[in-house]
Parts: C-alpha cells; structure tokens; sequence
C-alpha cells in the first residue's frame, strides 16, 4: 500500500464572541464563534474560497498543477448543515439537501482544479475527518495518487436553534472537561489539505507536514444525538485507529479530543480515554480547540487537524484556558507550557454515532 503526506493546508476559524451573524432573540446564549471580515452574504463561499486559496499557496502547486493531474485527484469535502438560506430553500422545495452540499464541495474543487471525482461526507460533526479520513484510503489503496481534502462549515441560525432547542449551548464560554462545563459555543471555519503519496511528494520536493498513519470510522447506534454514554464505543474506535496505524496508546504525545463541552459528551469521552490507557504509564495531553475557537460542526475534524499540525510544527499545546477542574485527575489535561509531538490522534464524535479517528507522525526528513 502506498504511504500517504500531506503537504499543505489551509485553515481558517473564529473566536468566541458576541454574535453579529444572526439575531440572537429566543437563544439561551449570545455567543458564537465567529470569523471577522467574511462576505456577509456568501459566508461559506468566502472561507472556501480563502483556505483553499491557503492551501495552494501553501502546497507550491498551482491550480493548474493539479489539474494536471486529471483523474488521478480527487475532492474530499466534509460539511453538516453548508449554509442556512441555501439549506432551507432546498428543504421546502422538497429537494434532496445533499445538493446543497454538492454545491459547494464543487465549488471548491473548482478553485482548487481538481478534475477528479468529489466525493462528499456528512457525517455530523465527523465529517471533516471523515472526508480526510477517506482520502487517505483511497490514496494509500491506489485509487488516486492526490486528493483535496477538508471540510468547511458557515454559522446559520438553524445550527444555534437546533442546539438550542437540545439545551446545549453554552451560557458564556465553553469549558470542555470541567465538571462545570454547561454546553458548546457553534462556530464556523473550514480547513483543506492537499495529500498525495510518499512517492509523489518526494518527487516534487515538497514540504511534508506528516505521515497519516490510520484512520477509523464508526458509529455507535445508539441515538439520534446523545452519545454511547459508557464511552465503549469511542473506545473501539481509537483502538482501530491505533491499530491501523501500528502503533499503541502509549506511543501518542496528544490526543486532539472531541470536547464539545457538553455534559454527554465530555463524559463519555473521559471515560473512553480512562480505559484507553488503563495501565499505560505514558499519557498523551489531550485537549479539545473548541474551549478556543467553538465548534464548527460539520468542519471540526478538518480545522482540529490543523491546529494539531500546528502544534507538531510550533511546539506551542492547545491549551483549554478556562478549564480548573478536570474530570479526570491522572494530568493528561494538564496543558504543557511547550509540547513535543511526534505521533498525535485526533477524533470527532457526532450526532447518530458518527465518529471518526485519525492517526499522525509527524514528518522528519529520512
């Protein structure tokens, strides 16, 4: 099988704020996540169009390098709801919602040259790891030697309501991992990346982020939104992940946590995490960037992804900045003040079940 890099990115995300997208009259909260400076009226148009733009950039090919490539790139786009007015018009005309989807995935296929097939995930909040997660297969099993692959999501007023009428979002600022935390802060960004084979990109003299190493699908059939609450599934899921990558728990430096700071999930993660390193003396610090930038649905996986590689590139954790009472005491919360990371895991946990677990090592010259 082929060993798969990546070797650019793109990635663009909010902060939590007072929220000027949408009135917020009728929600338990005001604050969102927001990116500044974005079209107001094509959102998601403007963050595809800037990160993919980034990963361009970023990977030293050109659109028309990678149309070049023909079929042999593929497109990978992850996303939940895409946009609200797009969405609904969609949903009362009757039509199929994926065509909202197919929308914008082509859209940024388009401005990426990506000539292809565009596969889409909607996941839940899986999806953008998901979509990565499927590239990966698909290049390491020969079906492409290249793909684009990412998610991007808009804040909508049908994401605030919905959460709302479930009672999670958060009063103020989420705090993943605390036993005080009261809920999610929605947000909105996007992250896209350009992987390719071993072989192609040590032809090229790219830049190497990393290695993926394994990456895991599942879902836990339990219910429409509330997570598996034993965290058993969740478990099963790194394990697979683990073990398609070849390594074990105790070889992860960081773990890049769902943590949505909800009262289920944090729970039940906690608790997956507790039996995945039962007995392992080496624990990974794990935090979740949503305490920084919210969450940003079906995008997440993708804009985590990044921070992760960040993280492996800067040597600076993502650290949780409200948190001062961790569920769990063994110190895998306790933020470093500088982390070395060679092999990292980051997962996503979504609604139905959907989850998803991929695996990394970061890239030294060979």
């Amino acid at each position: 099988m082929n060993r798969v890099v990546i070797t650019g990115m793109g990635c663009l995300a909010g902060s939590i704020k007072h929220c000027t997208v949408f009135d917020t009259t009728g929600l338990s909260t005001d604050k969102f996540a927001e990116i500044d400076g974005l079209d107001r009226e094509n959102r998601l148009y403007d963050i595809i169009r800037r990160t993919v733009g980034d990963m361009l950039a970023d990977t030293g090919l050109t659109k028309e390098d990678i149309s070049g490539y023909g079929a042999d790139c593929r497109m990978f786009f992850g996303t939940l709801l895409a946009r609200d007015n797009a969405y609904l018009e969609h949903s009362r005309s009757g039509a199929d919602s994926l065509a909202v989807m197919n929308e914008f995935a082509v859209y940024a296929a388009g401005l990426a040259g990506v000539r292809g097939t565009v596969d889409i995930s909607s996941a839940s909040c899986a999806a953008g790891t998901t979509a990565i997660g499927m590239a990966f297969d698909f290049i390491r099993n020969g079906f492409c030697t290249a793909a684009v692959a990412g998610g991007a999501e808009e804040l909508t007023l049908i994401a605030g309501f919905g959460f709302n009428c479930l009672k999670s979002l958060s009063k103020d600022v989420c705090n993943p991992y605390d036993v005080k935390r009261d809920g999610i802060n929605i947000g909105e960004g996007g992250a896209f990346f350009m992987l390719e084979t071993l072989d192609s990109a040590l032809a090229r003299k790219a830049k190497i982020y990393c290695e993926i190493l394994g990456f895991a699908s599942g879902n836990d059939a339990y219910h429409a939104t509330s997570p598996e609450p034993t965290g058993e599934e969740a478990y099963h899921l790194m394990m697979n992940a683990l073990g398609d990558a070849g390594i074990t728990a105790g070889q992860t430096d960081y773990i890049n946590g769902h943590g949505t700071g909800t009262m289920l999930n944090d729970s039940m993660e906690t608790g997956a995490l507790k039996k995945l390193y039962d007995g392992v003396e080496k624990k990974p610090f794990v935090s979740s960037t949503k305490a920084v930038i919210g969450h940003c649905m079906g995008a997440s996986g993708a804009v985590e992804l990044a921070s992760v590689l960040n993280s492996m590139q800067s040597g600076e954790p993502v650290v949780m900045p409200n948190l001062t009472e961790p569920l769990d005491d063994s110190g895998m919360f306790d933020a470093p003040e500088k982390i070395s990371i060679d092999y990292a895991m980051s997962n996503s946990f979504g609604f139905a079940g959907n989850s998803a677990s991929i695996v990394i090592r970061k890239w030294v010259e060979q």
